[in-house]
């Protein structure tokens, strides 16, 4: 069974300081210290973090200021994904992040790089349609159209390029 447990270190926060995601309308609650996780059969799916967030009156969406999301395999770490803002659909549990994307695949030893990232825990799935350029090892690979699971393995770009730095093949320098 799946629980999405929602912590407030502290909620409705006084209107100081910055204001996450723009504006804050009437009836808006500002929050700090906000931490948001998955649950699934007692193990953890994913965690999201941030230092400070808003929350809109009738609206399903949570808007985060330097979000941070760490995704678990058997409760290890698997990656962990930062944007400077974002936004948690409640009633989904799909998440849209913007501006300087990076994702750290532990598992995978890679690191994506891009403006703008979705998630959706029901398909366990990151995908954009905005460039993106991976690094792993000594190769470097740009594309633009990607889909992966959150620890950045079962990768799909649909248009890329990739070159490979350091060491040249031994056979080309002869």
């Amino acid at each position: 069974m799946k629980f999405l447990i929602i912590f407030f270190t502290l909620t409705a926060a006084a209107c100081s300081g910055s204001v996450p995601g723009g504006t804050v309308q009437e009836g808006a609650s500002l929050l700090t210290g906000v931490k948001v996780s998955e649950v699934n059969d007692n193990l953890v799916r994913w965690t999201l973090n941030s230092g400070t967030a808003r929350f809109e009156e009738g609206e399903t969406r949570i808007h985060f200021d330097m979000p941070e999301m760490s995704f678990f395999e058997n409760n290890r770490p698997a990656s962990r994904l930062t944007a400077e803002t974002g936004f948690l659909n409640m009633t989904r549990k799909d998440a849209q992040l913007e501006k300087k994307v990076r994702v750290e695949s532990k598992t995978q030893a890679m690191t994506l790089l891009t403006s703008r990232l979705f998630f959706s825990s029901e398909k366990d799935k990151i995908w954009t349609e905005d460039p993106v350029t991976i690094y792993k090892d000594n190769t470097v690979t740009h594309g633009r159209g990607f889909t992966a699971k959150p620890d950045l393995s079962e990768i799909e770009i649909t248009r890329q390029e990739t070159t490979t730095t350091g060491k040249q093949d031994a056979k080309k320098k002869k």
